[in-house]
């Protein structure tokens, strides 16, 4: 009997595993046998066909649909009904559950993973109205627990996936949700941190774990992040979420992360706001984040219908335009973006319904102004006002202008707007940036623009009329008033004596009504104004000298202009009357402005470099002018190099006055041969700037990194002592938050070695001095923390790719590297670690030629080895493996230093 149930059983689970349709068959046959036989007897031969698949690691079609037959025949003694809840579970499953319970821990990886699995599956089977007895949810809980701390990640995955279905979302110290956290933030696995997105529960502790996860280093782990979230009702995030989110997923370096947000999470959001754009631009506050709620809505419309963009844009059909009252953020933003995307996609016909002519649109943008300037607001209303007048001009810019009425009017309208307080910085960047192509000409633009700034600087005074002047011209009226009444009473009196024939009086009544006329004649002459000069004030405040050289620098940054004009020329007075203002957003902008203007003009950048210098004086502490300052150095020792600037030899006393950010290093600096004669004044260039690297200011520290490696970059400097305090400052943990520096440092080094051809011999000369400085560091330094080994092995790693990158496989460096660390090692006095140096050679790929250096060499290392027999012997073996690779063939080193190169990239 036993023998033929197992056969029978056997043929069943053998025809189950090819098609999933023949189930149902083969579960009636499975079940007519149950229905027959034992229950001891089923479940032996149950078991022995169910522990096949339970064996088998590879992934293939045929162990998963065996082992969802086997979950779907297990739940035909499953019942959910819930008045059946009291009743214990059948003796069946009871066996079941026992025995993968008993087996999840066992030695064979590929078991421990299938019984997570199947768990799995089972509890997947018991359909969504599912219940289950709490001692078995404890024990599959503490068990799925413990293959959650497996040391295989696949099997901690599967047990990520058993365990969901025993979750409590709505429970703060549900124990499962606290262990699925735990590996969404610390497992070293992608496949783990991926499987507890795709199962975690939602609520307000998930939902932030999940954020942090769309930041992960891998993209699978991301996309799963960013479809987690999905699922999410966009009202639970918060406005700085969601643009956050939307600007990270859209420029994701991951083209399936961007795939997930741009038609995944986007459309969802969107269907949550019924498909109305305005409504989606206003919960990622077009304001604040109106460079991702404009690509937001440039990727929707991709896949949008004109028709449906057109439906939506609120403008009249007769005027093509927003009524003004109706006027907001989010619907002018809607609007410019469609219209953009019209203007891409040459849909013109479908453009011309939404948007006037040139010259309708100019007196709308002046009635918008006239509008915004015709009451007091709020300050919030006036930024909106601001953002407005900005879309506004953008829109401008989709202008043909052929239309020379229309662009007559386009330059009337930025005029006007320049001079108006409507007008915020990024107006001004906008607006003067587009009257470069508004007015073709460069010298009529400037002229223009000049004008601007002289009528903002020098605003005409109305002549006002004194107070004697009003109180005369209230007199005649009282005056004219009396004597038109008179006269009205003469004319009567005329009238009557006529009519009486009395006209000897009617002649004196005429004279008198003459003399009355003339009277009220000379009383309505206009008094004539009090003719007075044009006086005009000039003015120097902040907001009007901001705005001003505003202007200027937006100008000058038209790229048409290569050279000073005379325009320019005279406007200088202003930037360098400029510079002593006493607000420091005055302050900002004439160096702006000035470094511009030292960029256009050789000479002026030699005769003004210095002022740049002065602002990092003692007296000066705003960071903000020694940024903009840095940066105008940087900008024009990169254009003219330092060379040019010899000046500076004859200003000793004027550099000493910047002493107070020297370091406590002497910075050894020399430059290429064809710059040797400038070495000696350009030393006390570079050491200020490298002070700078370690100042407090992290934006300031940055600047000054980025630029000294653009410096040496372009060979404008050559220092080992720099490059040494480079890789210092890349390894420093206070910089660990210096995202932007480290990732600037790294991309520094990438391109340093095969760039530069000098870089081989400033990291060979950098190599003592760093690891000197990391090893000598005072106890209460961040330095204290930094791995030497770590940064040795990197500095050699640079130099063997240079080696590579240079074209020729050169071993002079290294060999020489070789000698002076085996020097150092038997050094008494070196205070370098010894296990840090001999742990290097073994990173060095060296070939010598020569006998007698060789010997040399292996001498060296024999002193080595019978230094350190007696006191460490652990660091033999990697004298061993330095002294072996002496003897490797050419050719295998070759190949083995393109492979661990490639490793350390």
């Amino acid at each position: 009997m036993a023998c033929a149930l197992e056969n029978s059983m056997k043929k069943i689970f053998f025809n189950v595993q090819f098609n999933k349709t023949d189930h149902s068959r083969y579960m009636k046959k499975l079940n007519k046998l149950y229905d027959k036989t034992k229950l001891d007897v089923f479940w032996e031969c149950f078991l022995s066909c169910l522990k096949v698949p339970l064996t088998m690691a590879q992934q293939h079609p045929r162990i998963i649909n065996t082992l969802e037959f086997c979950a779907k025949f297990s739940m035909r003694f499953y019942s959910c009904a819930e008045n059946e809840t009291t009743e214990s579970m059948s003796p069946f499953l009871n066996k079941l559950f026992t025995f993968l319970l008993s087996s999840h821990n066992a030695k064979d990886k590929a078991v421990r993973y299938r019984i997570c699995h199947f768990l799995n599956m089972l509890l997947n089977s018991m359909g969504d109205n599912a219940f289950m007895d709490d001692s078995l949810c404890d024990q599959i809980t503490v068990s799925m627990m413990d293959r959650l701390l497996d040391k295989s990640p696949k099997v901690r995955a599967q047990a990520v996936f058993a365990l969901h279905r025993l979750q409590d979302p709505s429970d703060d110290e549900c124990p499962i949700i606290r262990m699925y956290l735990f590996h969404l933030s610390k497992d070293p696995k992608a496949e783990v941190r991926r499987a507890v997105l795709a199962t975690i529960g939602k609520n307000q502790r998930t939902l932030q774990a999940a954020l942090k996860r769309t930041r992960d280093i891998d993209d699978s782990v991301r996309k799963m992040a960013y479809e987690f979230i999905s699922k999410i009702t966009v009202r639970s995030l918060t406005i700085e979420q969601r643009e956050r989110l939307l600007k990270d997923g859209l420029k994701d370096r991951s083209e399936s992360v961007k795939a997930c947000v741009c038609k995944v999470l986007l459309p969802m959001w969107l269907r949550y706001y019924k498909g109305e754009y305005i409504n989606l631009i206003h919960a990622l506050d077009a304001g604040i984040g109106t460079e991702t709620a404009a690509l937001a809505l440039q990727t929707l419309f991709t896949n949008a219908d004109s028709k449906t963009l057109l439906e939506q844009v609120p403008v009249d059909k007769n005027t093509r335009l927003i009524p003004l009252t109706t006027l907001s953020n989010e619907n002018v933003l809607y609007w410019k973006c469609v219209i953009d995307h019209f203007y891409q996609s040459s849909y013109m016909e479908e453009l011309d319904l939404i948007i006037p002519e040139l010259s309708g649109f100019c007196n709308y943008i002046r009635e918008f102004i006239i509008f915004i300037s015709s009451k007091q607001y709020e300050e919030w209303e006036k930024q909106c006002h601001k953002f407005i007048l900005l879309q506004l001009f953008k829109i401008a810019e989709k202008y043909d202008l052929s239309d020379e009425v229309g662009r007559k009017n386009l330059q009337e309208v930025i005029t006007d707007t320049l001079m108006s307080d409507h007008c915020s910085n990024e107006i001004i960047e906008c607006t003067v940036c587009y009257l470069g192509k508004v007015v073709p000409n460069i010298s009529s633009m400037l002229d223009l623009v000049a004008n601007i700034i002289s009528e903002i600087r020098l605003p005409l005074k109305a002549s006002v009329p004194t107070q004697q002047v009003f109180e005369d011209q209230q007199n005649n009226e009282v005056q004219k008033a009396q004597l038109k009444v008179d006269l009205l009473e003469l004319e009567e009196e005329l009238y009557e004596t006529v009519k009486k024939e009395d006209y000897l009086k009617a002649d004196i009544i005429k004279e008198q009504i003459k003399i009355v006329k003339e009277k009220i004649s000379q009383l309505s002459k206009v008094p004539e104004a009090i003719i007075t000069d044009d006086i005009r004030d000039e003015k120097n405040d902040a907001v009007t000298m901001t705005k001003c050289l505003g202007i200027l620098c937006a100008a000058m940054q038209v790229q048409s202009i290569r050279a000073l004009t005379p325009t320019l020329r005279t406007m200088m007075s202003i930037v360098l009357d400029s510079l002593d203002h006493p607000d420091d957003n005055v302050h900002v902008l004439a160096l702006k402005a000035l470094g511009l203007y030292c960029i256009l003009d050789k000479e002026m950048a030699k005769k003004h470099i210095m002022i740049f210098f002065y602002q990092f004086s003692a007296e000066q502490e705003n960071p903000d002018i020694w940024i903009i300052a840095l940066k105008g150095i940087f900008d024009l020792l990169l254009l003219y190099g330092l060379e040019y600037f010899q000046i500076l030899q004859d200003s000793e006393d004027k550099v000493q006055k910047t002493r107070t950010l020297y370091t406590h290093e002497d910075s050894i600096v020399s430059l290429n041969n064809e710059r040797s004669e400038t070495e000696e004044s350009s030393c006390n260039f570079v050491k200020i700037l490298t002070g700078l690297l370690d100042n407090v200011n992290q934006e300031l520290r940055t600047i000054a990194a980025e630029g000294l490696c653009k410096l040496l970059l372009n060979r404008r400097i050559n220092s080992s002592n720099l490059v040494s305090r480079l890789i210092i400052l890349c390894y420093n943990p206070a910089n660990a938050d210096d995202i932007y520096l480290r990732q600037c440092l790294c991309a520094f080094f990438d391109h340093f070695v095969v760039r530069v051809p000098d870089a081989l011999e400033m990291l060979e000369n950098a190599y003592f001095p760093t690891l000197r400085v990391l090893c000598n560091a005072p106890e209460i330094s961040p330095l204290q923390e930094v791995d030497v080994y770590h940064v040795s092995r990197f500095i050699l790693s640079l130099i063997r790719r240079s080696c590579q990158k240079s074209g020729e496989q050169t071993f002079y460096t290294q060999n020489n590297l070789a000698f002076d660390i085996l020097a150092e090692i038997l050094n008494p006095a070196s205070n370098i670690d010894q296990e840090t140096l001999i742990k290097s050679l073994t990173i060095l790929h060296i070939k010598i030629e020569d006998d007698p250096s060789k010997e040399n060499l292996l001498e060296a290392i024999e002193k080595v080895t019978d230094t350190i027999k007696d006191s460490d012997k652990r660091l033999l073996k990697y004298i061993r493996e330095f002294k072996k690779s002496l003897e490797t063939p050419s050719e295998a080193m070759e190949v083995d230093t393109s492979a661990q190169s490639e490793h350390e990239n």
